[in-house]
C-alpha cells in the first residue's frame, strides 16, 4: 500500500500498524482492497473512498490537527476500507443504498474501535454517529460540499476573489440541478 503524503505520514503509519495488530483480518483485507492512502484537502469530510483511483482520501487538515490521534485515524481507514470492500462485492454509493452503506461503514468502526485498548472513545463517537444519522442524500450531500468548500480552497491558498467566484458558481450549479428535480 503506497501513501501520498507530505504531511501526516507518522500518524498514518501508526494507524496502519494498530489496524494490523489489533484486527488483522481486517488489515489483510485492506491491504487487498486499498492501493494507497492519500492526503488531500477534502472540502466536505474527514475522509472519502475513491474507488476510481482505489484510494482512501483522507482530509490534510484533520490529520495534521493535534486532537487526531493515531486512533481516530485507524478508525477512518477503517471505514473508507469498508467502502472498498462492499464496492469489490458490487454494492455502491447510489442514494437509495447509501444509508445504509454508512451504517455497515460505521458498524465496522466501532467493531474495530472495540479492539483497541483506547478505543472507547472513538467507539462512542461512531455510536453517536450511527444513532444520529446524518442525511446521505444526493442533496444534503452537494450542500456539505459546498458549505465546505471555500475553507477548503482558502486553505490551498487560492485567491478569495477566485474563491468567492468559484464557490458562487458551483451554488448557481446546485440551486439549478435541484430545483429542476421533482421532491419526492
Amino acid at each position: 500500500m503506497l501513501i501520498i503524503s507530505d504531511k501526516g505520514t507518522d500518524k498514518i503509519v501508526d494507524a496502519l500498524h494498530l489496524i494490523r495488530d489489533f484486527d488483522p483480518v481486517r488489515y489483510r483485507r485492506l491491504l487487498g482492497d486499498v492501493r494507497q492512502v492519500f492526503v488531500t484537502t477534502l472540502p466536505a469530510s474527514v475522509a472519502q473512498w475513491a474507488n476510481s483511483s482505489k484510494a482512501c482520501e483522507l482530509d490534510e487538515r484533520h490529520i495534521i490537527s493535534e486532537e487526531t490521534t493515531p486512533e481516530l485515524v485507524a478508525s477512518i481507514i477503517v471505514h473508507e476500507a469498508t467502502h472498498a470492500r462492499l464496492m469489490r462485492c458490487g454494492i455502491g454509493y447510489e442514494e437509495a443504498l447509501r444509508d445504509r452503506v454508512e451504517q455497515v461503514c460505521l458498524r465496522r468502526e466501532i467493531a474495530f474501535a472495540a479492539r483497541l485498548p483506547t478505543g472507547k472513545g472513538r467507539s462512542q463517537q461512531a455510536e453517536a454517529t450511527l444513532e444520529a444519522m446524518p442525511d446521505f442524500s444526493d442533496k444534503a450531500m452537494s450542500e456539505r460540499y459546498l458549505s465546505g468548500l471555500r475553507d477548503a480552497l482558502l486553505y490551498l491558498n487560492m485567491p478569495t476573489r477566485l474563491v468567492d467566484l468559484t464557490v458562487s458558481f458551483r451554488r448557481w450549479k446546485h440551486r439549478r440541478r435541484f430545483s429542476r428535480q421533482p421532491t419526492n
